[in-house]
Parts: structure tokens; sequence; C-alpha cells
């Protein structure tokens, strides 16, 4: 039976090798259609289910496992998303759109998820709860809890927080949860987080802008900001040295 009708309506659900196999078709794919070589990493990520980079004449593409199985017109948007502009790629970003809303129930959302929100040092509840009163009226709506952390190797960054905006979901990082780390820190990184729900995605020369003008202007408004940001410099090392 070949390898594209075993399970095959859910790809966490296959072996490795159709995993892999299924991920090199796809790349192929992709790079045939962009006459460029293509690395693709594929990732469980609900929040962006495609992104992509140029990088010295290799284009970079991180898609979610629901990729995996997707017929010839979903791999050409897939292709066009990361090669046009303007109305080119608007028009790919509404058939991958499409293709994510007709097999939703496949990405696994509504699965329970275990989250634990009071840290031995820190509770993000209470965080977000005095940060919705304060700066958003009570109208942000959002579960939160402590990440795993679990990175592999030396780490010269750190992804302090996420925002999962289908799931509206706040995970943090839980090398903030130290005696070292300021509550104040911890508050920043929570408000940041937030301000994601408020503060949505924009579309800009074809291209996803995250972090705003106007998201930018907030966060720097928050009382914490600068103090958060001065601390963070210094203290780089310690959230590194985490878990």
């Amino acid at each position: 039976m070949p390898a594209r009708q075993l399970d095959l309506f859910d790809p966490r659900r296959w072996t490795r090798e159709h995993r892999v196999h299924a991920a090199s078709r796809l790349a192929d794919g992709l790079s045939a259609r962009l006459s460029a070589p293509v690395r693709l990493v594929v990732h469980d990520n609900r929040s962006t289910m495609v992104s992509w980079r140029r990088d010295r004449g290799l284009v970079r593409y991180r898609v979610h496992h629901l990729f995996l199985d997707a017929p010839p017109e979903v791999i050409d948007a897939l292709a066009t998303f990361g090669r046009d502009q303007g109305a080119g790629r608007r028009a790919a970003g509404r058939r991958i759109d499409a293709f994510v809303r007709i097999h939703r129930g496949r990405i696994g959302e509504g699965r329970p998820v275990r989250l634990r929100a009071r840290g031995r040092h820190h509770d993000l509840q209470a965080l977000l709860e005095e940060e919705s009163a304060a700066h958003f009226a009570g109208a942000v709506r959002a579960r939160i809890g402590w990440g795993s952390g679990r990175n592999g190797g030396r780490q010269r960054s750190i992804k302090t927080g996420v925002y999962l905006h289908d799931q509206r979901l706040i995970r943090i990082h839980p090398a903030l949860d130290r005696p070292e780390v300021p509550a104040y820190y911890v508050r920043a990184v929570v408000f940041h987080e937030m301000l994601h729900q408020v503060v949505p995605v924009i579309e800009r020369r074809g291209r996803r802008v995250v972090h705003s003008t106007e998201f930018r202007r907030r966060e720097r408004a928050h009382p914490v900001y600068e103090r958060a940001r001065a601390w963070e410099a210094r203290n780089l090392h310690v959230l590194l040295g985490g878990r």
C-alpha cells in the first residue's frame, strides 16, 4: 500500500519512516516549484502553521505536520506563499487557510492542555489577572501556564513566552520561575504575550508583521518596560542557565 494511504488521516500516527518519507517528498515538491533547494522542518505548533525565509540561496520552511499529506494544489500554494508578493501571495494564503480549516480536526484542537500556572516563585495566573484588569479593562481572556522548557544543546537565546492564538493560550519559559528573576520582569513578559491577543498580526508588503508599530508602542508604555529590558540586558546569562 502506498505511503500516502497509511492512516492516513493523521500524520501524527505515522511511523517515523513514513513521516520522513512524506517530509522529503514535500521538500522535493517545494524545491521543484521554487527552483531552489529547500530545508523543511515539520512541527506541531498550532499557532503558526507555515513560515519561511530565504537564507543564502536556501529556502527554509517550517510547516505543521498537517501539510505532510497536502495535495498538489496546496503544495503549489505553499510554494507561491514563499515566492510571490502581492495578490499572488494573498491568494496562496487563502488557499492554505482553507486547507487548514477543512482539516482542523486533524490538528488536535480541543485536546486538553495541562497547565501549571503557580510556580515555585511566580504565580502566572495572578499576574495575568492583574495585568488584564490594569491594562485591558479585563478584556483579555487567555489560559496561562509554565512551558516545558526542554531544549537540547548549548543555548544562545531564549524564547521567554509564546501566545497561541487558536487556543488563547500563553506559555512562559520555566527558566523565569527562579528567585533570581524579579517579579516585574515576569510581569513584563506576561503583558507582552497578552498584547498579542489585543494587537493582531498585520500583513505589510506581503509579509506578516507580528510586532507592529502599534504593538511596540503599547509595549513600551507599560510601567515596567524599561526596567525589565534593562534587567534582561544585564542578566541574560541567568535565563540561559535555566532548567
